[in-house]
């Protein structure tokens, strides 16, 4: 399979040819592992996530519908709802995967280098205890557009929203986040009003 193949390409080829869903993993795997890293607590948490992503997006490769957008978003769709999914098999699916010779174990370096991630998407302080007061929906939709630098459209696909009910969605949220950021003063003190006035 040709590295450069189209992502089309390689998931129709997927289920047949090992090769193109290295590549696609290869391709992917940075996106997925940050987008995880923002919605993890834990290096294992990231793990499971990204080996989940992948096992679907092999079991899934035949839905994927080039006409509706890239790939990207598409797997981090499905990234979004298996996250979103409160019962989670991940073990079954980790099994899967290790009989089909397509995993491997995670190295003290892998979880060294999934804990930096997720500390690097805690660094932002007060803006990331901001994102934590905001709802799931308006904090979902912001991560999607600043964190994982994905356009409206993109972003609109990851939700399953149309790109115009995306657009009012982060519109909503990032007034929220205003809102959260940047408190309306409360009104001045009275004899502040009066020093104002005799200045």
């Amino acid at each position: 399979m040709n590295e450069d193949a189209a992502d089309a390409v390689l998931l129709r080829c997927v289920r047949t040819d090992p090769d193109a869903l290295e590549i696609l993993y290869r391709r992917y795997v940075d996106r997925v592992v940050s987008y995880a890293a923002r919605r993890c607590d834990q290096p294992a948490d990231v793990a499971d996530l990204v080996a989940a992503t992948f096992l679907a997006v092999l079991e899934s490769a035949s839905t994927y519908d080039s006409a509706r957008g890239d790939a990207l978003p598409w797997i981090l769709g499905i990234a979004a709802r298996i996250q979103s999914r409160k019962r989670r098999r991940l073990w079954r699916e980790r099994e899967a995967l290790a009989r089909s010779g397509g995993s491997r174990a995670l190295t003290p370096d892998d979880f060294a280098a999934l804990e930096r991630a997720i500390d690097a998407s805690r660094r932002h302080g007060r803006v990331d205890e901001a994102m934590q007061r905001l709802s799931p929906r308006h904090r979902e939709v912001l991560l999607l557009v600043g964190f994982d630098g994905l356009d409206h459209e993109q972003a609109a696909a990851v939700l399953g929203l149309s790109p115009g009910a995306f657009r009012n969605r982060l519109m909503r949220a990032r007034r929220a986040l205003c809102h959260v950021l940047l408190p309306e003063p409360a009104n001045p003190a009275p004899e502040t009003k009066m020093q104002a006035g005799t200045s």
